[in-house]
């Protein structure tokens, strides 16, 4: 009786980030396939309630999105991976154990999950977000500083732009070991992360280093041809 009186007493704002933020744990849970008969009980309105704010379950999976990844994403991020004043390696760290934070949280990693196997397009959203506001900055930022030319083939920069994919699903894995597969997670998440980052920094000098040497090599041999 109690809950039915203060539910009544939520002002609009209030009642739909109500739904909202159940409509998160639900579909953490249950994915998507759900009817919203369900989802309406799980939240508790009824379903008429639930389609007088979000006509659709689209709709509210889409502000589901909105909550659980826009509203988390801080645009330092991307200041902080160009401030040339902070070692790069210092950077990426700094990034990656504030991103490891927002990952290691059941709802993220769960609902990232199931968007990928039933939500068509909803996990695209958030990696061309990732791709363009992170990882080409992760990129660029490392060839200014450890002076390495920029490759010119596209094929081998895209292998770049795949080795920081490989990094961020490293960490991604220790959110599915927590919230999907129940396994728990390392002791020292933080040691860890910071380990992760610098061999990925090893790799990619490594990589870029040798093909670098491999585009002076062929650029001398053509202007031998030329000459």
């Amino acid at each position: 009786m109690t809950s039915k009186i203060r539910a009544a007493r939520m002002d609009s704002a209030e009642r739909e980030q109500m739904i909202v933020q159940k409509a998160v744990e639900y579909f953490a849970e249950h994915g998507f396939d759900g009817g919203t008969r369900n989802l309406a009980k799980h939240i508790g309105v009824t379903q008429s309630l639930l389609y007088r704010y979000f006509p659709t379950k689209e709709a509210l999976i889409n502000q589901v999105y909105e909550v659980v990844y826009i509203a988390k994403w801080n645009p330092n991020w991307e200041i902080l991976l160009q401030d040339r004043t902070i070692p790069y390696e210092s950077r990426l760290k700094t990034y990656y154990l504030e991103y490891a934070h927002i990952v290691l949280s059941d709802h993220w990693v769960r609902i990232l999950v199931f968007a990928g196997l039933k939500q068509e397009g909803l996990n695209n959203r958030l990696f061309k977000l990732l791709r363009n506001h992170i990882f080409s900055r992760v990129v660029n930022e490392f060839h200014h500083a450890y002076a390495i030319p920029e490759l010119d083939d596209e094929e081998k920069r895209e292998i770049e732009f795949e080795m920081v994919w490989a990094l961020h699903a490293a960490i991604f894995y220790i959110g599915m070991r927590k919230s999907v597969y129940l396994s728990g997670e390392p002791k020292n998440v933080n040691s860890l992360i910071e380990t992760l980052v610098e061999n990925f920094i090893v790799s990619l000098k490594h990589f870029t280093n040798i093909n670098v040497s491999e585009n002076e090599k062929q650029k001398k041999i053509h202007t031998t041809k030329k000459n």
